[in-house]
């Protein structure tokens, strides 16, 4: 299970790096449209390639069996928690903590997110048809918990980085929490948790550069 925890930090960690260089710099909003959508288009099309080619699928079954990652007790927190980054900056509002919107303006924002990434989902999931872990269905690329987090780990970031980095480094590590979680409950690999993230990350871009012209 270490070796899983380590994957999924390698191939999600630059997302990361990238929000807290992109919190720090005074030029983030001229800088969006050119690095964001890149960074999530290359972590959705590596994943991608994984998924639909076998002879590198096979490394993560490999992994999975060669590792023992398997969940004996799986926790189920993560089908709660995956909502938690989105929920946020609406408390926030609620509490009198402004972002970088009004709380009828992140509404449309998050539910345009939603629907961009979903549809990119649902579709993804009929024509890749890659098999759970478990085995229970077809239907694992890409992670749809691990979409939703990063949703909401982007758009907290994009509403309150600026003033509080604190909070886009808290956001992602939950998101991060929950892509791990959907592999150690055996209900997700590697790629369909990176190809998630990257989904996140587009969707967010899509929308906030749809209403923010």
């Amino acid at each position: 299970m270490k070796v899983s925890l380590l994957l999924i930090l390698g191939l999600l960690c630059p997302t990361v790096l990238f929000a807290q260089w992109d919190t720090a710099s005074h030029n983030s909003r001229r800088l969006f449209p050119k690095h964001e959508p890149l960074l999530g288009a290359m972590g959705f099309s590596a994943a991608a390639l994984v998924s639909m080619r076998p002879e590198l699928h096979s490394y993560e079954e490999d992994l999975y069996d060669n590792f023992n990652m398997r969940a004996t007790h799986k926790l189920h927190i993560d089908d709660y928690m995956q909502f938690l980054p989105s929920a946020t900056p609406f408390v926030l509002n609620l509490c009198g903590v402004r972002g970088e919107h009004s709380i009828a303006q992140l509404s449309l924002l998050t539910a345009c997110s939603y629907l961009i990434g979903l549809a990119a989902i649902e579709t993804g999931k009929l024509l890749y048809k890659t098999e759970r872990p478990d085995g229970s269905a077809n239907t694992s690329f890409p992670s749809g918990h691990t979409f939703s987090a990063f949703t909401g780990a982007e758009i907290m970031r994009r509403e309150y980085g600026k003033r509080y980095p604190w909070m886009t480094y808290a956001s992602y590590g939950v998101a991060m929490l929950v892509g791990f979680m959907r592999m150690y409950n055996n209900r997700h690999w590697p790629s369909d948790v990176l190809g998630g993230a990257g989904l996140g990350v587009l969707s967010v871009s899509a929308a906030y550069l749809l209403f923010n012209q």
